[in-house]
């Protein structure tokens, strides 16, 4: 199952190579914060009061992932296709 939105092919790439879950992608856009980008894109990212919005919506995962999660990011171009999705350093 992809994520629901456009994904350029580069996203789907990146999606792959880096080992991010779908779920990652739906969070993100439902609880990240957005910041202006390059170009008119768009990036997500979680801040603490983003991440706690996501624990209290779920409740606190025993999962070691979770922990990652927190670092990914997505890209969103003006047209609204993901560009690209990561995990911060």
């Amino acid at each position: 199952m992809r994520y629901s939105e456009e994904m350029t092919e580069h996203a789907i790439k990146r999606q792959i190579d880096r080992s991010i879950p779908e779920i990652a992608l739906w969070l993100l856009r439902e609880f990240g914060v957005c910041r202006r980008a390059r170009d008119g894109a768009e990036s997500y990212s979680f801040d603490k009061r983003a991440w706690r919005e996501v624990e209290r919506f779920f409740g606190p995962w025993p999962l070691k992932k979770m922990e990652q999660l927190k670092r990914a990011y997505m890209v969103v171009s003006d047209r609204g296709a993901v560009i690209t999705v990561a995990y911060r350093d």
